[in-house]
């Protein structure tokens, strides 16, 4: 493999790291924290980028297994990888795109209507920073995927060195056998009387 051919293949495989460790990471914090008041109490309650955005995670957990899937498939199959993940990295940095112009209306509304709801909110405060983060996540696996899809069915493949170039080998013929005597001394010379 030739040293730009190997930084293509582990750059990819970086991208998709990457893309889908942060994805995870930005979909599991706190995108918003409304307050609630009910007759009895204030609650708090925080949504998460999960709640407002379910892809989010899938997409990442898709990404992480292509790191595994990338080096076991091969030409056509690895176009095929690359595609989808082009896609559903494009889809998860457009959907997350989306949700942050109106990230607080987002939140108020999820609160309002969520399986959590406890009333009328009071208050919503935003955390724009994991939004931002899951745009940056699905563009890397956009990039990610687009390397694949485009390079990808060059690069080698698990197993690929033990395979042979050519066609079969012919194959030897076995030795006749003269005997038992015969087996034993090729055995005490070191020979293999098999082969």
């Amino acid at each position: 493999m030739s040293p730009q051919v190997r930084r293509e293949y582990l750059g990819a495989l970086l991208l998709l790291a990457a893309g889908g460790v942060l994805g995870l990471v930005a979909a599991s914090r706190p995108w918003g924290t409304g307050e609630q008041s009910s007759s009895l109490s204030v609650t708090s309650t925080t949504v998460s980028g999960s709640d407002l955005l379910p892809l989010a995670p899938a997409v990442a957990l898709v990404a992480l297994a292509a790191v595994v899937a990338v080096p076991a498939v091969r030409r056509v199959g690895r176009r095929i990888v690359g595609v989808v993940l082009a896609v559903l990295g494009a889809v998860q940095a457009v959907m997350a795109a989306v949700v942050l112009p109106d990230l607080s209306g987002r939140v108020s509304d999820w609160l309002a209507t969520g399986p959590e709801a406890a009333g009328p909110v009071d208050s919503v405060s935003t955390s724009p920073v994991w939004p931002v983060a899951v745009v940056v996540a699905g563009l890397l696996v956009l990039l990610a995927g687009l390397l694949v899809a485009v390079r990808g069915p060059s690069w080698p493949s698990m197993g690929a060195r033990y395979e042979r170039s050519g066609g079969r080998a012919p194959r030897r013929a076995p030795k006749p056998a003269e005997g038992n005597r015969a087996t034993w001394d090729a055995l005490d010379r070191g020979d293999d009387p098999t082969s």
